[in-house]
């Protein structure tokens, strides 16, 4: 699946898919209602239909036409549709169900040769292991820190990079440099005694924070000309004049990159 466009025919993908949340459903289904219940929590909730013509004294009937509806899906969508059913109260699904759907998704993903793969109850966007990790890493370290705008900028960068059917590059990049600028900042007080003035605000570097983290020089160069890139094509004013590569477009594969890179920065900053 991929790029929006419609699969009524039923990709591998989709099709796993589906076989996986009718094995789930009906596997718990003891009563024979999941599939009524999980269609009306859908078309309430999800599809937004009117709910007055449903075969919902019919579970059988209810799965055709939930399973209708799952293949007339745009392919980005058939994602929504899984988030949905897996963080929605209103999605009709047992806990159960929402368990058993988490444990065979990954590994569904990962043998279709999918680029996405699903953290907590989001599917995001997937190259390699290390890279996933790292980021996941990242927004686990300014959980831990209790650093709300850190967190709040990690994981809109997260949600950019990850938007379907195409990703906000430019968008993921700005909050990726801006999450490592508040990380840095508190870094930086470290060194900064009761009754001295607080740690500097800068956008784009990460020296007035190297004394504290422990950065050796040989290694601040790189990692700052990485960051004045990310800033430049983040569209962040520079010395508050607005940087002329911040109208380019922004290939998707070096923003996946940058915000990987922005990732292991924050973790080695609070290591």
């Amino acid at each position: 699946m991929g790029n929006g466009e419609h699969d009524k025919s039923g990709s591998p993908l989709r099709n796993s898919l589906w076989n996986l949340l009718f094995r789930v459903l009906s596997s718990t289904d003891f009563a024979h209602v999941a599939w009524t219940s999980v269609l009306r929590g859908a078309c309430l909730s999800f599809f937004k239909e009117p709910i007055d013509e449903l075969p919902l004294s019919d579970n059988d009937a209810s799965r055709i036409a939930l399973k209708d509806r799952f293949f007339d899906l745009p392919d980005h969508r058939v994602y929504d549709l899984f988030e949905f059913f897996l963080v929605d109260d209103h999605a009709g699904l047992k806990e159960m169900d929402r368990k058993l759907i988490r444990r065979g998704l990954n590994e569904l993903l990962e043998r279709e040769g999918t680029t996405l793969r699903l953290y907590h109850d989001r599917f995001r966007p997937y190259q390699d292991v290390l890279g996933f990790d790292e980021v996941a890493q990242a927004e686990e370290t300014v959980r831990l820190f209790d650093m709300a705008a850190a967190q709040r900028h990690m994981e809109t960068a997260v949600a950019y990079l990850s938007r379907r059917p195409e990703p906000e590059s430019r968008g993921a990049i700005r909050e990726a440099v801006l999450a490592v600028t508040a990380v840095a900042r508190e870094v930086a007080a470290r060194k900064i005694g009761k009754g001295v003035e607080e740690a500097p605000l800068v956008v784009g570097s990460v020296a007035h924070a190297a004394a504290a983290a422990g950065i050796p020089s040989e290694l601040l160069g790189g990692i700052d000309l990485l960051l004045r890139r990310a800033h430049a094509l983040s569209g962040l004013p520079f010395e508050g004049v607005e940087s002329t590569a911040g109208e380019e477009p922004v290939d998707s594969r070096e923003a996946h990159f940058l915000v990987v890179f922005a990732s292991s920065l924050i973790v080695y900053l609070k290591r």
